[in-house]
């Protein structure tokens, strides 16, 4: 007699255990969203926190503490009209501006911006251009200069600086008031163009004044 084949054993039913068995959950599908795209849902952990964007500067650098003080509120003679005599030359007050310029901390805008609110009337948006100092930084002679809105304009901040500080004049000062009781000619050029006698020679003095000899 043949043997018989083997047969499968049939699958046992399931138990009870079995068939109350909850199916696995499938794991979610991978995103392929791009990081950009992810960023923009706010999805995903894209690693360390994006760096805060950098606060702006609230003020400009024009709008900063000026270094040299606010003269605006020591009135002069002549103030009002822009018309303060001046008592200084030309020579002096361009002394008197690279010694302040060496200061620490003061620039050349700065200090245009300082004279401009000593000379010209409150909320003036004048603006004296660098170029304009450094033609009259450049010039030499007592009235060298003497036409100048720098020249005007740096002579009444220093004068203003002289009074808020109780500075007494100098000789030099005092000499130039006998000279020019009105004040240095600042309409005028002197150190130009002279109508003279013949055998004159014209000569401008140390008080920036023409004499004939």
């Amino acid at each position: 007699m043949p043997p018989k084949k083997a047969t499968a054993a049939a699958p046992s039913p399931l138990g009870e255990a079995d068939a109350n068995r909850v199916p696995a959950e499938k794991p979610a599908p991978k995103s392929h969203k791009r990081k950009s795209d992810a960023a923009a849902d706010g999805d995903g952990d894209t690693g360390a926190a994006a760096p805060a964007p950098k606060k702006q500067a609230t003020k400009k650098a024009a709008d900063k503490k000026d270094p040299l003080p606010d003269l605006s509120e020591i009135q002069l003679p002549g103030d009002v009209e822009m018309k303060v005599p001046i008592f200084d030359t030309c020579d002096i007050v361009r002394t008197k501006i690279r010694a302040i310029l060496e200061k620490e901390g003061v620039t050349k805008a700065a200090f245009l911006r300082a004279i401009v609110k000593a000379a010209y009337p409150a909320g003036s948006d004048h603006k004296i251009a660098p170029n304009l100092l450094t033609n009259f930084m450049n010039k030499k002679g007592p009235a060298s200069g003497n036409t100048s809105s720098v020249f005007y304009a740096a002579y009444v901040f220093f004068e203003k600086l002289r009074v808020r500080d109780g500075k007494p004049k100098t000789k030099k000062r005092e000499e130039m008031e006998n000279e020019w009781p009105n004040g240095m000619d600042t309409e005028q050029q002197l150190d130009g163009w002279v109508t003279c006698l013949a055998g004159e020679r014209p000569h401008i003095d140390k008080y920036g004044k023409t004499r004939f000899y």
